[in-house]
């Protein structure tokens, strides 16, 4: 026969280990949900810097180009007035 005070009570238990592992799963669910969310935020923020840096690049392309055009236009009229 056990004495009282080695008698297990689950009266008294706060959470049951399935309690404590369905919770934890369900705060795993919705951190993943929200970090889901900033990844397609940051994917997009991604998609338009890359369309910045994509006509950036064209438009120094266009101004490397009228550079070297008017340089050589200053060339002609230097070598021209020689």
């Amino acid at each position: 026969m056990k004495n009282s005070y080695e008698t297990v009570d689950d009266r008294f238990a706060l959470f049951r280990v399935k309690e404590l592992l369905e919770q934890q799963c369900l705060l795993l669910e919705s951190e993943l949900v929200v970090m889901g969310e900033e990844l397609t935020t940051s994917r997009e923020k991604i998609a338009t810097l890359v369309l910045m840096w994509t006509g950036i690049k064209q438009e120094l392309r266009q101004s490397e180009a009228a550079l070297s055009n008017a340089r050589q236009q200053l060339d002609m009229n230097s070598t021209a007035r020689s």
